[in-house]
C-alpha cells in the first residue's frame, strides 16, 4: 500500500513514539534470536548433507549476498510503500523459509533456502531503521537509533546461546522450528501493535521537509531513478566519510566473530571461552548503547566517530598480546566501548541524511555498504591468515580501521571547519 498524506497534520505524542520504538525493537530482537539460533549449527547441518568446506562457505555467502543486493531495493520501496507491511511480509517469509531448512534434501537446495532467507532479511533491518529515523525528532536521533542497535545486539548475542542448548537437547529440526516460531511471533507483534507509517510520519514535524521521498521535481525519487541518491551521498564529505568508516569498521566485527574462535584454541582456551568473549562483547556494546546512546545527541557526532574507530583499531591490535581468557575478556570489553561512541553517532548521521534523500533509500544504501564489507572481510581475513598467520589478521585489520579513521577525519574536518567559521 502506497504512503499517503492526511489532510490535517497533528503532532506525534511521546506515548506513540515510545510504542513504535518498543514494538520495532522487540520484533527485531525476537527475529534475530531466531536467526542467531541457526547460525552456530548451520555448518554442522550442511556437513550432514555432504557439503564440502567450499559449499559451506557458499551457503553462508548466499545469505549475505542476496541481503546486500536487495537492501537498497527494499529501502527505496519503503519510501513509497507502507513500512509496516514490508516488515510484516519479511518476517512472515522468515517463518515460512524456516521449513525450507528442514525439508531441503541437498546442499544446493539448502543454498537456495539461504539465498531466499537473505532476501527476506533485506526487508526488515533497513526498513525498521527507516521507520525509526522518520519518527526521530531533531536532537534525539542517536537516542532512538541506539535503542534499536542495542536490540539487534541483544538478539544476536542471545540467539547462539539458545540455539546451542536447543540443538544439544532436541537436534537440528527443533532449532529450525524455533526459528519459525520466533519469526512468526515477531511478525504477529508487528501486525498487531505497530501503527501504520502513513498515520504517523505525516503528523511528525521533525521528519523533515518531505515525509515521503519527494518526486523528481524536488530531487527525490526522480533523482533516485538515476542513481542520484548514491551519488549525492558520496558527494557529501560527511556522508561519504560515514559510509567509508562503516565499511572499514565492519572488518573489525568480522575479525572478532570469525577469527577469535580460531585464534583462542591455539592458546589452550576452549570454544566455550571463545563464545564467552564474543557474547560479552555483544552484550556490553548493547548495554552501553542502551544506557548512554544519547551521547550522540549531546556531542559533535563526527568527533565521536573518530575515537570510536580508534578504540576498535587499538583493541583489535591488542588481542594477539592476550594469553589468558581474562585478558581476552578485558580487551573485548574495551572494544565494546568503542561501539558506544561509534554506532549512535553513525546511525544518527544517516537519519539526518535520510531526511533529505529518503529515509528508506538512505538506510538501504548504508546497510548494503556494511553488507559488502561483511562479504569481503572474511575472505580477506582468510587470505591474510593463510599467508601470515592468525595474529596478522588482528594487526592488519586494526591498522586498516586506523587508516580509515584518518581518511574520515581528512574528509570531514575541512568541511566542518568551513561550516563553523563560514569561510
Amino acid at each position: 500500500m502506497k504512503n499517503s498524506t492526511p489532510a490535517a497534520p497533528c503532532p506525534i505524542t511521546r506515548h506513540t513514539k515510545t510504542r513504535i520504538i518498543v514494538v520495532i525493537s522487540l520484533s527485531v530482537f525476537i527475529s534475530l534470536i531466531g536467526i542467531g539460533m541457526v547460525v552456530p549449527i548451520l555448518s554442522v547441518y550442511a556437513d550432514t548433507l555432504g557439503a564440502s568446506s567450499f559449499w559451506i562457505g557458499v551457503i553462508f555467502a548466499a545469505f549475505a549476498f542476496s541481503r546486500t543486493i536487495c537492501m537498497p531495493l527494499f529501502g527505496r520501496m519503503s519510501d513509497r510503500y507502507e513500512k509496516k507491511h514490508m516488515m510484516a511480509v519479511g518476517l512472515f517469509f522468515y517463518a515460512i523459509i524456516s521449513l525450507g531448512y528442514i525439508i531441503a534434501p541437498t546442499v544446493f537446495l539448502l543454498t537456495i533456502v539461504r539465498f531466499v532467507h537473505g532476501i527476506a532479511s533485506a526487508m526488515i533491518a533497513p526498513v525498521a531503521m527507516a521507520y525509526l529515523g522518520g519518527i526521530a525528532g531533531k536532537g534525539e536521533e542517536a537516542r532512538i537509533m541506539s535503542r534499536f542497535q542495542a536490540s539487534m545486539l541483544f538478539g544476536f548475542g542471545a540467539g547462539p546461546l539458545m540455539g546451542g542448548v536447543i540443538y544439544d537437547l532436541y537436534g537440528f529440526s527443533a532449532s529450525f522450528y524455533a526459528l519459525m516460531a520466533f519469526s512468526a511471533l515477531a511478525c504477529l507483534i508487528v501486525v498487531l501493535f505497530l501503527p501504520e507509517e502513513r498515520m504517523i510520519l505525516p503528523c511528525n514535524a521533525a521528519v523533515g521537509e518531505y515525509p515521503v521521498t519527494p518526486g523528481p521535481e524536488k530531487g527525490g525519487n526522480g533523482a533516485l531513478e538515476k542513481g542520484g541518491v548514491l551519488r549525492s551521498l558520496l558527494a557529501n564529505p560527511l556522508y561519504c566519510g560515514i559510509m567509508l568508516i562503516s565499511f572499514v569498521s565492519e572488518f573489525g566485527m568480522i575479525g572478532i566473530l570469525v577469527f577469535i574462535p580460531l585464534f583462542v584454541p591455539l592458546l589452550g582456551i576452549s570454544p566455550a571461552g571463545a563464545g564467552l568473549i564474543i557474547s560479552l562483547n555483544v552484550f556490553v556494546a548493547g548495554t552501553l548503547q542502551m544506557v548512554f546512546g544519547r551521547i550522540g545527541d549531546r556531542h559533535n557526532r563526527w568527533q565521536l566517530i573518530i575515537p570510536g574507530a580508534l578504540i576498535f583499531a587499538l583493541s583489535l591490535s591488542l588481542f594477539p598480546a592476550c594469553t589468558t581468557l581474562t585478558g581476552f575478556l578485558l580487551v573485548s570489553i574495551f572494544n565494546a566501548m568503542g561501539a558506544l561512541f561509534f554506532y549512535p553517532a553513525v546511525s544518527a548521521t544517516m537519519v539526518e541524511a535520510g531526511r533529505t534523500y529518503g529515509m528508506g533509500t538512505t538506510m538501504g544504501i548504508y546497510n548494503s555498504v556494511r553488507g559488502i564489507s561483511g562479504i569481503i572481510a572474511p575472505l580477506a581475513g582468510g587470505l591474510i591468515a593463510d599467508a601470515f598467520g592468525l595474529e596478522a589478521v588482528f594487526f592488519l585489520v586494526g591498522g586498516f580501521i586506523a587508516v580509515g579513521a584518518c581518511v574520515f577525519f581528512l574528509l570531514v574536518a575541512p568541511s566542518a571547519y568551513r561550516h563553523r567559521t563560514g569561510i
